[in-house]
């Protein structure tokens, strides 16, 4: 018996609950490499990096003996197969869709870029020993990846966009969280340098560095964590101002209200970090919260960039 054709209406029915999978699927993906963000930070933390010395067996060995340094960086390699693994099934599920955008398709095709580098990044990280750029760049490029799986689930979302009743948001606030947005990207490479450098104490006290000196040097480690901390309080400055100036803006109210108290409790914990001298509990804390700072940012570039205007929406999320 040939099974009956579904006729155009009941495809059109079925076409919002296989982008409601999707959309699932993708935000699971970025809890995960959330997760896996996260993990980084504690392998780094608990000197376990080169805990694995080859790759991408450890000790030749698919499944290593464990003990506590060798748990997180194992763990840190399974749980980045998962994530890949992952995003193979949902590209490839999101790529087949016959009403797939030229918006998905991008960033598809960057998703799977990063995903490649970052592998390659992963590797080199163990071959050249810790090497900064690799650990910096692995740091951002994980965090790349991140957003890109964010804007997927976003798109797979039912478009509240695609209404067309919501105003176009100024060039201006685009402008300014665009420009927020790219120096959260430069302190979040500072953060990877102060992390891979070990220049996390090379000032032990705070507000100033070293003996009462506000800024002592600005070569080595010292002159890399003064950056950093310079960079930051600049950072707060945007998010705060970015948030005064969304307030009446009903896209964007909440996210940078959101992302300027993020920012706040960030400051806070980078404070405590130093005083305490760098526990592991609070590096993972100040590394998720980096990262949800930067889901929330690109959330708020997506409401700003996408917004609808006589024409409809800037973006294609279908």
């Amino acid at each position: 018996m040939q099974p009956t054709p579904q006729t155009p209406r009941a495809q059109q029915r079925s076409l919002p609950q296989a982008g409601a999978r999707l959309a699932f699927g993708f935000q699971v993906l970025v809890f995960l490499t959330f997760c896996l963000i996260v993990l980084g930070a504690l392998v780094r933390a608990n000197g376990a990096g080169l805990a694995c010395p080859d790759w991408p067996l450890c000790f030749g060995d698919l499944i290593p003996e464990i003990d506590v340094k060798v748990g997180f960086e194992w763990s840190h390699r399974v749980l980045a197969g998962s994530v890949t693994a992952l995003f193979a099934f949902l590209g490839w599920s999101a790529w087949r869709r016959p009403s797939r955008s030229r918006y998905v398709t991008t960033l598809l095709t960057a998703g799977t870029a990063l995903i490649a580098v970052q592998v390659i990044l992963g590797a080199l990280t163990v071959w050249l020993q810790l090497a900064p750029w690799t650990v910096t760049a692995h740091l951002i490029t994980g965090n790349s990846f991140a957003s890109i799986v964010f804007l997927l689930a976003l798109a797979f979302r039912t478009p509240e966009a695609a209404s067309g009743i919501h105003p176009r948001v100024s060039l201006r606030k685009r402008i300014w969280i665009t420009a927020t947005a790219g120096l959260l990207l430069l302190q979040l490479g500072l953060g990877g340098l102060v992390a891979s450098r070990y220049a996390g104490m090379a000032c032990p006290e705070w507000p100033t560095c070293n003996g009462g000196v506000w800024f002592p040097a600005w070569e080595g480690g010292v002159g890399i964590h003064l950056l950093h901390r310079i960079t930051a309080y600049a950072l707060i400055v945007c998010l705060g101002l970015a948030a005064f100036g969304c307030r009446r803006d009903g896209r964007l109210r909440v996210a940078t209200a959101f992302a300027f108290a993020i920012g706040l409790v960030q400051v806070a914990i980078g404070v405590a970090n130093v005083i305490y001298g760098i526990p592991t509990a609070l590096t993972g804390l100040h590394t998720a919260l980096a990262a949800a700072l930067v889901l929330t940012l690109v959330f708020a570039l997506q409401r700003a960039w996408s917004a609808a205007g006589e024409r409809g929406p800037l973006l294609s999320t279908q």
